[in-house]
């Protein structure tokens, strides 16, 4: 019958402890490259949130100059397609306003 030592015990719990510890290391290099990417994209999306705000402002501002341009037209006389879409202008603002 063998008898297990003092020095196999000790061996065999430091392969445990450095096997562990390789695997928590690679774990926690891993988590933070995973909390990166997440904080990356977390602020990537304020960014787009933040420039949708302004695009739509900035398109309600071009849509109305073009209302009052086709007006413009619509008064020296041009009629048409300038009334069409005058009413298809002003119609979809409405539809925008009650929303």
């Amino acid at each position: 019958m063998e008898y297990i030592t003092l020095g196999q015990i000790a061996a065999a719990i430091g392969i445990i402890s450095a096997i562990g510890g390789f695997f928590i290391a690679i774990f926690k290099w891993y988590k933070t490259k995973i909390e990166d990417k997440i904080l990356n994209l977390e602020n990537r999306v304020a960014v787009l949130e933040e420039d949708s705000k302004t695009n739509k402002k900035e398109n309600a501002l071009l849509l109305r100059g073009l209302l009052a341009c086709l007006k413009g037209l619509q008064e020296q006389g041009c009629d048409g397609p300038v009334t069409i879409s005058i009413g298809e202008i002003e119609s979809y603002l409405l539809e925008q306003a009650h929303k």
